[in-house]
């Protein structure tokens, strides 16, 4: 009697369970890491405002425009957010220009820069896009 090499259909379909079990488990995962790296793009320019204002606000005394810190704007280099930092004097915003996993286009970062403290408040900052980033 010859012997048949190679795998039974039960051996087939257990393996194709088990890949598709893994895979129901893995999506999620990916698609709230990919939100968590868009996220993080508003609090990283974020900082980098306020360290330029910081500088500022020691040489001046006095918070600065944009092009006065040398700060330049995203704008629309940026995929994610709409960045403003010229409304209000010492404030900076960021604004998803695209909604994005759980962050809504109305969300936003804010950044209020004290020139008293040499601080930045970020409490206003408001929506589902903190949760990405927690240590804003």
């Amino acid at each position: 009697m010859k012997s048949q090499k190679g795998f039974t259909l039960i051996e087939l379909m257990v393996v194709i369970v088990i890949i598709g079990i893994l895979s129901a488990l893995a999506v999620p995962k990916m698609f709230g890491t990919s939100a968590k790296a868009k996220a993080a793009e508003a609090p990283n320019v974020i900082s980098n405002w306020e360290s330029l204002q910081s500088a500022y606000i020691q040489e001046k005394g006095s918070v600065g425009d944009e092009a006065a810190i040398g700060f330049k704007n995203p704008g629309t280099e940026s995929k994610w957010f709409t960045y403003d930092g010229t409304s209000t004097p010492g404030t900076m915003t960021a604004q998803p220009s695209v909604a994005f996993g759980d962050c809504l286009t109305t969300d936003t970062f804010v950044s209020i820069y004290d020139p008293t403290t040499d601080k930045a408040d970020h409490s206003t900052s408001a929506g589902n896009c903190k949760n990405y980033t927690p240590n804003f």
